[in-house]
């Protein structure tokens, strides 16, 4: 139980963060909470059809194929969200930052179900360490957050009538890449090593920074469209909350 609720106050604080970020036409909550719910249902179908194929197909859980399949089914879920809310919530999708936002929300609600499955499936040895026991599933939330909004960040190009179907392709294919690298050389890996660990401070570095960079070239165009004239920087609002602690605009 008590990795659940660590589970469920991770995301929380994570989607707070991701909800700061969007500072000049601020989505309903509702809707971010209902894309992080459609999110984690997405994830199930994902899961269910990656079972469905490994059984019918008889590969191994821990093999390139499973990797394979699993990278591509997950961010495809993912992605389908935010376009989900683009072409029947429209109303919703109106600025540069939405792409992003929404695909975060999406992926965050991925990570949650994920955490949950395999808490419920595979929960950590009993007395194993913090690190160990919930370590794996503070990645899950962090990793398939990023990707999400990372994949989803070319459809804020729409709204500001930008070419994005080549953008949109080059993030699908360079993060299902890093998702198939993560679940070869270290999720599906029983035993880490020193390589395995290199390999993931760089897919982790790698998508961070990726991710960081998209947030601010977003910001900036938000801010160009909704408050030209405002001055309060990204960089100074979550500089703020870290300081203060407080989430309120």
């Amino acid at each position: 139980m008590f990795g659940y609720l660590v589970l469920t106050l991770g995301g929380l604080l994570l989607g707070a963060m991701v909800y700061r970020y969007d500072m000049h036409e601020r989505e309903p909550w509702w809707m971010l909470v209902a894309t992080a719910a459609v999110g984690a249902l997405m994830m199930w179908g994902a899961f269910s059809l990656e079972l469905a194929i490994q059984s019918a197909a008889g590969f191994s859980d821990q093999g390139l194929l499973k990797a394979l399949l699993a990278g591509t089914l997950e961010e495809l879920a993912k992605l389908a969200v935010p376009v989900g809310v683009l072409l029947l919530v429209r109303k919703h999708f109106n600025d540069p930052m939405d792409g992003l936002i929404y695909g975060s929300m999406a992926g965050l609600g991925a990570a949650l179900f994920e955490g949950a499955w395999w808490q419920w499936f595979a929960p950590a040895q009993e007395g194993a360490g913090l690190v160990a026991t919930h370590g794996p599933n503070a990645i899950r939330l962090v990793m398939h957050t990023i990707w999400g909004g990372i994949i989803a960040f070319s459809l804020g190009l729409i709204v500001m009538n930008k070419p994005w179907r080549l953008q949109l392709a080059k993030a699908v294919a360079l993060v299902m890449l890093i998702h198939i690298a993560w679940d070869y050389f270290v999720g599906f890996v029983p035993e880490q090593k020193i390589r395995h660990r290199l390999i993931a401070a760089l897919l982790i570095g790698t998508s961070v920074v990726w991710y960081g960079l998209l947030v601010v070239r977003a910001n900036k165009w938000s801010r160009s469209m909704h408050a030209p004239s405002s001055k309060q920087r990204l960089a100074g609002r979550i500089l703020k909350a870290l300081i203060t602690r407080r989430l309120r605009p």
